[in-house]
């Protein structure tokens, strides 16, 4: 991910302190690396550490390709020869030097949080947006410490708004975010239970991720409010500048959706002036509230309702690179739903509901394990056991949390497999004429794999 934003002497004084006052006073740099595969002549590199690598084994080719400054955690492993400016945290300073390219714009700019449908939201968001002006947004999922400020630093003067995604696996991540990323407005998709490892429970997942109405609250920006969560709801009292918007409960942007046969949502909304109708190409509930997500940022931006319409009537999701979000194929006499990109307790029973949606002779779920539920995890996944008859004639499991629920449950609809070959062969084994199937897990559970396999065909 590379960037052109410059920075002179006397701005690194600024976002440093003293320790950059010894620099050069000429010292011009353009361009933040952290990555030696595409560092150009004239960056910084910063030297970032992780736990299965340390970018301060780079400094020397940093150096060798041009790199004008290095930014280090241990200023004796960097020759003498080179400029370099020693930090606490490297991480820390590419946060800072994003702080410092934010300040120099004054568009709105959307920050997207939310336990679920974060990267898909922030996609539909920018498309919208695009209708009208050039956009920034968070490329894929990189919405971490590392890959906001590195999408920050791509804005330029051409760019009319930003959609920057922030993303949180532990306490104070979504508060160190938006004091990077400045939004001027905000929107959290859902309060879910991810992240419980560190996030303990639903209380512990709201605080963090409402960190982004606190930013709002105290910087005067404008609050969009998903009023068909309880836990985000509660705040729309606190804020002097909110825009409500639902799907089931209403709020100033409440579009009426309806489905077609493939699930694919169309939405129509009345509001004042703001009139339009849009068929979706895409499918799924989820879809229907990403696009709902859209309309309330565009109002909010005063997007022209006529633009709104032809950018929700001809947006595609991203391709999907084996695992998809939400996305339909026909493979193996069946329609398959691939839904592979990740899973949490809320984002599983969407599926789950979308599935129920399809007409289908037979509807069949194969679930995997949704990973990062801490203590919850037992608790979630018998949970989603219990609740999956509701919404499928037969649920086949994979994974060691799965494996304990079934075990514990011992529910007569589900089916255990131990691995992607086993999924497979029950697949083909209860698929009947017309059969729609689910594939949804966490990322880690590579679920794609079981989808590549019915495409070779039933095994030996």
């Amino acid at each position: 991910m590379t960037n052109t934003a410059t920075f002179t002497q006397p701005d690194l004084v600024t976002m440093f302190g003293p320790a950059a006052a010894s620099l050069p006073t000429d010292l011009t740099i353009t361009g933040i690396s952290t990555d030696t595969r595409t560092l150009v002549p004239g960056n910084a590199f910063i030297a970032l550490r992780g736990e299965r690598f340390d970018g301060h084994d780079k400094i020397e080719e940093a150096l060798q390709k041009g790199a004008r400054l290095i930014l280090t955690e241990d200023i004796s492993r960097v020759p003498p020869r080179a400029t370099a400016l020693a930090c606490g945290s490297t991480l820390h300073a590419l946060g800072t030097f994003a702080w410092f390219h934010r300040r120099r714009f004054s568009i709105p700019v959307v920050a997207i949080a939310g336990a679920a449908g974060k990267t898909s939201t922030k996609d539909v968001v920018a498309h919208v947006l695009a209708s009208t002006m050039s956009v920034l947004k968070t490329e894929a999922n990189y919405n971490n410490q590392v890959g906001t400020p590195l999408t920050l630093l791509q804005l330029t003067h051409e760019h009319g708004a930003a959609v920057i995604e922030i993303g949180t696996n532990e306490p104070g991540e979504i508060e160190i975010l938006c004091a990077m990323v400045q939004p001027t407005h905000g929107l959290i998709t859902n309060i879910g239970k991810e992240h419980l490892e560190k996030l303990v429970d639903l209380d512990g997942v709201e605080k963090e991720e409402t960190a982004l109405f606190d930013y709002l609250r105290d910087h005067h920006g404008v609050a969009l409010v998903n009023v068909d969560d309880d836990r985000l709801a509660k705040y729309v009292p606190t804020f002097t500048r909110a825009i409500t918007f639902g799907v089931e409960s209403g709020g100033e942007i409440h579009p009426s959706i309806a489905f077609d046969d493939q699930v694919r949502p169309s939405l129509h909304i009345v509001h004042g002036s703001y009139t339009l109708r849009a068929q979706l190409r895409t499918h799924g509930l989820a879809s229907a509230y990403n696009a709902t997500c859209a309309l309330a940022v565009a109002w909010a931006l005063h997007v022209p309702a006529a633009h709104v319409q032809h950018a929700l009537a001809g947006y595609e999701p991203p391709a999907s690179h084996g695992y998809g979000r939400m996305h339909v194929q026909r493979l193996a006499a069946m329609t398959v739903i691939n839904d592979c990109y990740n899973a949490n307790p809320e984002s599983m029973i969407m599926a789950l509901r979308t599935l129920q949606k399809f007409p289908a002779g037979k509807r069949i779920a194969l679930l995997g394990d949704m990973r990062e539920l801490g203590s919850a995890a037992e608790e979630e996944h018998m949970h989603i056991l219990n609740d999956a008859h509701q919404y499928a004639d037969v649920v086949i499991v994979m994974g060691d949390e799965f494996r304990r629920a079934h075990e514990r449950l011992d529910l007569p609809h589900v089916i255990y497999a131990a691995n992607t070959h086993a999924c497979r062969d029950h697949i083909i084994e209860v698929r009947a004429d017309d059969s729609v199937l689910l594939v949804k897990g966490s990322r880690g559970m590579a679920m794609e794999q079981v989808i590549d396999l019915l495409s070779e065909g039933p095994g030996e």
